[in-house]
């Protein structure tokens, strides 16, 4: 399937907001989401709140969505991801961490992707032992639902990218 497939018309709208966001571009994924109106509305509002809603840093928030992109296995989410995180001043041997699965040695990304990895790895399922190391290295109960919900917010693109093969755009390879 083409990422050149014409959008539903009730898409167009959202993609014309989104090409505002990148420089009067459409990345792909977004046009692979707009086969699904649905798809496309819930993830770029989830999107939005998780910008402007987040308690975390825009560099935490970008290192838990690489994490969410490495544990999915999409390619193209994790070159979008290592840019964001880059940009967002992340040291490089920070990103690499997170991009080969090692430890990551900055005490705060490192409690963050370990709480990431932990709710990726078990479903969720973390007990209480889990939870209290969690928060005694900083990772707030507040900090593990917006990491929960980056897990929900970009598993639904990872996925898409993964089904339809989206084509990696160019600025983000």
């Amino acid at each position: 399937m083409s990422a050149e497939t014409t959008p539903p018309e009730e898409a167009l709208e959202l993609l014309r907001e989104v090409a505002q966001t990148f420089e009067d571009t459409i990345p792909n994924v977004y046009r692979q989401l707009a086969r699904s109106p649905l798809a496309l509305e819930a993830f770029v509002h989830l999107e939005r709140s998780i910008g402007q809603r987040g308690q975390l840093t825009r560099a935490e928030q970008a290192l838990v969505a690489l994490q969410v992109s490495v544990h999915n296995g999409c390619e193209y989410c994790s070159g979008v991801f290592r840019h964001e995180a880059a940009d967002a001043g992340v040291e490089d041997g920070v990103i690499a961490a997170v991009v080969g699965e090692l430890a990551v040695g900055e005490a705060r990304y490192a409690a963050l992707i370990d709480a990431t990895r932990r709710i990726l790895e078990r479903k969720g399922r973390l007990g209480r032992a889990e939870l209290t190391l969690l928060e005694e290295r900083g990772v707030s109960f507040e900090s593990l639902l917006e990491i929960v919900t980056i897990i929900a917010a970009f598993t639904l693109p990872t996925y898409t990218n993964n089904l339809f093969h989206t084509r990696v755009d160019p600025e983000f390879r």
